[in-house]
């Protein structure tokens, strides 16, 4: 069986943090969400897959050059132009075959979905699709399906209004296809599986929802990334994770969960937690607060610095006393002065340098 990850976008409302990386590369727990995806996919047995890329496309595969030593065979296949999410099943079909029962996941979807179990339920059905769907509170940012008794989608509406939503059963971004889900796929022009194909198979009687309840957070903008990794520490590190390698100092306050990566140092009378995870090769020097913040692989984090629910990009420098504040978003290698202050929710993109504070919330420092 053949599985594909979706993971071309440019993830816009991603940015900053996807100005450098692709979305599918962001870090969760110090490893990128495109391994844990792989990995769920290898449990299922799922041993041939193909990533269906474009955006910084060499990122991803020089990340997963030898992937076949770990008995994964692996195939990219490169968009030439924008295909939307439906269009890269009809190239993939021509460039590889799909001629058997296949698993789609989309590059931004952190969860533990079992996906031998879902396969199990598509083949009992015997239908064409099957979507996994997860509750949630706010039906407006997904499709939403409805299912009859025996688990037939017989209503799919995508994005609608929160308060004429039909069900609160979103579509989770994880499928399992037939081969004969490529005729649904238009073949002259860029399409979407929500919009151009679910439809119609939902209209034809051959669409099933498989309903997921446990960990998923599809990660769209920077406060939902931020959210799949507190989700993630709580589910998989309630006591918290300390890579053997780091070096913390024995007056260093934690309070669980936390995650410190590789090589990471955090110095004497650090407060570091709740949910906070620490990179690779991350220095954080004495007197240093950080809660509910990402502070990732390589950055510099000077003495008695203060971040609350931030997301800190690669190799930055944090001067001495600089104040981060909730919601606040740095692009890799941002260099901070000492003593700057950052309001809430600014943005700040690579590559940038602040000697002096910005206090105007909700700014973004190009």
């Amino acid at each position: 069986m053949k599985a594909i990850i979706l993971a071309g976008g440019y993830a816009t409302r991603l940015r900053p943090l996807t100005l450098t990386k692709p979305k599918a590369m962001l870090p969760i727990l110090g490893k990128p969400l495109l391994d844990w995806i792989i990995e769920s996919l290898a449990r299922a047995g799922i041993r041939q897959i193909v990533l269906s890329v474009r955006y910084l496309s060499d990122v991803i595969k020089y990340r997963y050059r030898n992937l076949e030593n770990n008995n994964i065979e692996l195939v990219f296949v490169e968009e030439t132009k924008p295909l939307g999410d439906a269009g890269p099943l009809r190239l993939i079909h021509e460039r590889v075959g799909l001629d058997e029962t296949f698993v789609v996941i989309y590059g931004d979807v952190f969860s533990d979905v079992d996906i031998a179990k879902l396969v199990e339920f598509h083949h009992r059905k015997n239908g064409i699709a099957t979507l996994t769907l997860v509750e949630v509170d706010d039906p407006s940012r997904y499709g939403v399906a409805v299912l009859d008794s025996e688990g037939r989608i017989v209503d799919f509406v995508e994005k609608p209004q929160r308060s004429e939503a039909p069900s609160n059963l979103a579509n989770a971004g994880i499928y399992v296809f037939e081969p004969d889900v490529i005729k649904y796929v238009p073949t002259d022009r860029a399409s979407k599986l929500a919009k151009d194909v679910i439809p119609k198979l939902v209209r034809n009687r051959v669409a099933y929802g498989y309903v997921h309840r446990g960990l998923w957070n599809d990660i769209g903008v920077p406060s939902d990334y931020l959210k799949a990794n507190m989700e993630a520490l709580a589910k998989f590190y309630p006591r918290s994770y300390i890579d053997p390698t780091a070096s913390i100092d024995s007056s260093v306050e934690i309070i669980h969960p936390i995650y410190v990566g590789r090589n990471a140092r955090i110095g004497e009378g650090c407060r570091i937690g709740p949910f906070t995870v620490v990179g690779h090769d991350v220095v954080i020097e004495r007197g240093s607060w950080i809660s509910r913040s990402i502070v990732f692989d390589g950055t510099y984090v000077g003495s008695y610095a203060y971040i609350e629910g931030a997301i800190i990009g690669e190799r930055s420098y944090l001067g001495r006393w600089v104040r981060i504040e909730q919601g606040c978003v740095l692009g890799d290698q941002v260099a901070l002065s000492d003593g700057v202050l950052l309001a809430r929710n600014i943005v700040v993109l690579p590559f940038k340098e602040l000697e002096h504070s910005i206090h105007e919330e909700g700014k973004v420092v190009l």
